[in-house]
């Protein structure tokens, strides 16, 4: 699986999900994380996705965002966690 961020501001999220009346079948993807004011997003995709849709593909996990996962296992995001839910969705 492979982690990607999207930010809202610039239209990406809309253009890549869809909006609430128009949503985008994006099943195959997972959120995992979300900035504290919710204007970027990290998520887990099966297939590597084409970056003109406004993702960032990146090779490690940033700082900044809270996991929203499972709330459970605590707000910090790390790799350990991102490959927690790789297992979980295994």
């Amino acid at each position: 699986m492979r982690l990607y961020k999207i930010l809202t501001a610039n239209g990406a999220y809309e253009t890549y999900f869809g909006t609430p009346l128009n949503r985008i079948d994006r099943s195959y993807t997972t959120t995992v994380a979300q900035t504290p004011n919710c204007d970027a997003f990290l998520f887990l995709c099966e297939d590597e996705q084409d970056a003109q849709t406004g993702l960032t593909l990146l090779d490690a996990v940033p700082t900044g965002f809270d996991f929203t996962y499972c709330q459970e296992w605590g707000l910090e995001v790390n790799q350990t966690k991102i490959d927690r839910v790789i297992a979980d969705l295994g």
